[in-house]
């Protein structure tokens, strides 16, 4: 797992590098939130940890349920990616915030699910830093 991340940050380096300013004077990060409040559901990040957690079970967990209710199915390795693209320190505050958001509505998750997880940082970059 450490290889992979190491990897995954590599090449969110490549892609997000160019795009973002290394600004970071104006944040006090030693006091953001892990997550946005105010969900109808449990937080993504939580729902997407039990996706993988659940993965070596005879039955694992491959769905969540959006805020508007609607169960949406996910591998594994969706799962993985969209919680680090949800953690990342690679871009601002306010960015990793309302991509967070977004992934609590049936509508911007679907987009996510609907590709492979290697092209998922790259429509990160399109959607939020392009």
């Amino acid at each position: 797992m450490k290889e992979y991340m190491k990897i995954f940050e590599a090449e969110l380096d490549k892609i997000v590098g160019p795009v973002i300013e290394d600004d970071w004077d104006e944040f006090d990060i030693s006091a953001k939130d892990d997550e946005p409040e105010g969900f109808k559901q449990d937080s993504m990040y939580n729902q997407l940890g039990k996706v993988l957690d659940s993965q070596s079970n005879p039955n694992p967990v491959d769905t969540v349920t959006t805020d508007d209710g609607k169960q949406m199915k996910v591998s594994g390795d969706q799962a993985r990616m969209i919680r680090m693209l949800m953690t990342t320190d690679k871009v601002k505050p306010m960015v990793r915030d309302k991509f967070i958001k977004d992934m609590q509505t049936s509508s911007k998750l679907a987009d996510f699910l609907d590709m492979d997880y290697h092209e998922l940082p790259s429509l990160f970059v399109k959607r939020y830093l392009g």
